[in-house]
């Protein structure tokens, strides 16, 4: 594992180490810029870098967890019967950070890009909450499975994704995360409830960020209704800095 990843990773965990004088931690950029307003995946796309942080992720879960049995409160499995991993359908989430304060997941098809009317909504979306820029940065897009292959369970996504939040809501300050669709809001917003349940909700997340669910953009095109719904969820954001 790269040393530099590992340092970045452990110290934004608050471990401490005694590191070489010549060794320094390093922050890690995660904007990936691309030059296609349909956001073609670079090479050297931001799934290379989560994928390198979630095998971190691993390493450090087997050297720092706890046994199971004390996370949970639940007596683990005997021996021979393991608990079968739930695999995730392969999905794509297109991220946009527009402004420091705010991060905007919403769900697309594997290998799809973000439509011309998808992009357009999402600029109305931010103008009416005053958090539209000058130029709407292009997003990052995050697939999964990872190329590399290994664990394709729901825990490994939410580990990929928390462990990119994360370093977002303690490297840029994000204070609200808009969670659009239902592949974003099951594996990113901390509540269990459906995703009909969860749409409008909003949540606190370590970090002190707070989420909202609501439609994907293309149920809002699809359905033109569910955008007065919408603005009902996210018009608190409004009035707040």
């Amino acid at each position: 594992m790269d040393t530099e990843l590992r340092n970045w990773y452990l110290s934004n965990l608050g471990i401490v180490q005694y590191l070489p004088r010549s060794e320094d931690l390093v922050a890690l950029p995660f904007h990936v810029p691309v030059d296609d307003e349909r956001a073609k995946p670079a090479t050297s796309s931001v799934k290379e870098e989560v994928a390198s942080v979630l095998e971190l992720v691993r390493e450090t879960t087997d050297d720092t967890a706890q046994p199971a049995e004390h996370l949970s409160g639940k007596e683990t499995e005997p021996e021979g019967m393991p608990v079968p991993a739930i695999e995730v359908p392969s999905f794509r989430l297109a991220c946009w950070q527009p402004c420091d304060d705010l991060l905007v997941f919403n769900q697309l098809e594997p290998d799809v890009g973000p439509e011309p009317e998808q992009i357009q909504l999402l600029s109305n979306i931010l103008r009416a909450i005053g958090r539209l820029p000058v130029s709407l940065p292009a997003p990052e897009l995050i697939d999964w499975p990872m190329a590399h292959g290994g664990d394709v369970s729901e825990a490994a996504a939410r580990s990929l994704l928390s462990v990119f939040l994360d370093a977002r809501i303690k490297k840029r300050g994000v204070l609200w995360v808009l969670l659009m669709g239902e592949v974003a809001a099951e594996l990113l917003c901390p509540s269990e409830s459906s995703y009909p349940d969860a749409l409008g909700r909003r949540d606190e997340i370590a970090g002190g960020a707070k989420t909202i669910v609501v439609r994907s953009l293309q149920e809002m095109l699809k359905d033109p209704s569910m955008k007065a719904q919408t603005w009902e969820s996210i018009k608190c954001l409004v009035n707040q800095p």
